[in-house]
């Protein structure tokens, strides 16, 4: 099974204008629309079997239509699986006040984790004013996950470092323990967080000094062809093949490259089908 933990996908409402004020930032093509028919079409053409959809609230006032509509996404089924082809994640916005009712919805409503885009969102991760919010979000046993890293064409401000990104697993600690806020892969443990693009897009050196070899999991996200593959396999290695999960950040990227990639690493077959899904199937718990 292949799991595809980092899509974007938008409402058909809003899903023209989304791709094309997003194109613009980044500077890059897209592979899609961005509405959900086509990641479905996508998904059946490279051989994904689940794609979990990582929104962003860029303004409070978004937050509960963002999560009313990825829970209703967590009921397409078109063809009966015994797995829904797409999860959505939730979201919040840092300056969203009403955080721990929203969040007890989402549990609520079934959604498995939430994802904070702190480049759009405009925050530092280890702003203490967010660690009440990331409390509530464990205790409420969901996922949480971060960008990490510079964006595809360079930000003036990189508020998502690794470095920050360790602080924030350092705050969170007693917390997550006291929760038991773990998942187990193979042999080893690891908190249900999730940081992208390898711990930190163009910040791989910060990345090995910081998170690898802790306890939580990388996606390899939009990594492959922007970092030499010998580096993102003893990477993957260093900090646990259970630790790491199939990314694409489709539509920016196309997951069927990315698989090349991965089955051109020296891995042994029980390595990639970790990476490419049971790793994420330990993880959702689906």
């Amino acid at each position: 099974m292949v799991i595809d933990f980092h899509v974007h996908a938008f409402p058909d409402k809003v899903a023209d204008k989304a791709i094309e004020t997003l194109s613009a930032i980044y500077g890059t093509q897209c592979f899609s629309d961005g509405k959900i028919d086509s990641l479905l079409k996508n998904m059946e053409k490279t051989n994904v079997d689940v794609s979990i959809i990582q929104p962003v609230s860029t303004d409070p006032r978004q937050v509960i239509s963002i999560n009313t509509w990825s829970a209703n996404l967590n009921q397409l089924n078109p063809k009966n699986k015994s797995i829904n082809p797409v999860i959505g994640f939730g979201t919040i916005h840092p300056k969203f006040d009403s955080y721990h009712d929203e969040i007890q919805r989402m549990k609520e409503l079934g959604i498995k984790g939430v994802k904070f885009q702190p480049s759009f969102q405009e925050f530092y991760p280890d702003d203490e004013s967010m660690f009440p919010i990331y409390e509530d979000i464990i205790k409420a046993g969901m996922i949480l996950m971060f960008h990490a890293g510079d964006e595809i064409k360079p930000a003036k401000i990189v508020y998502s470092t690794p470095i920050r990104l360790a602080k924030v697993l350092d705050a969170m600690k007693s917390v997550i323990d006291d929760c038991g806020y773990y998942a187990v892969s193979g042999s080893k443990k690891s908190a249900k967080i999730v940081f992208a693009h390898l711990g930190g897009y163009m910040m791989w050196d910060q990345v090995e000094d910081y998170l690898i070899g802790r306890e939580i999991y990388l996606d390899i996200s939009y990594v492959f062809g922007h970092l030499d593959s010998e580096r993102i396999l003893q990477m993957i290695k260093n900090h646990g093949i259970e630790r790491i999960l199939f990314g694409s950040d489709f539509p920016f990227s196309r997951p069927d490259l990315d698989m090349e990639y991965i089955s051109k690493l020296n891995l042994t077959n029980e390595e990639r089908d970790m990476i490419l899904g049971k790793n994420a199937l330990e993880l959702l718990k689906i």
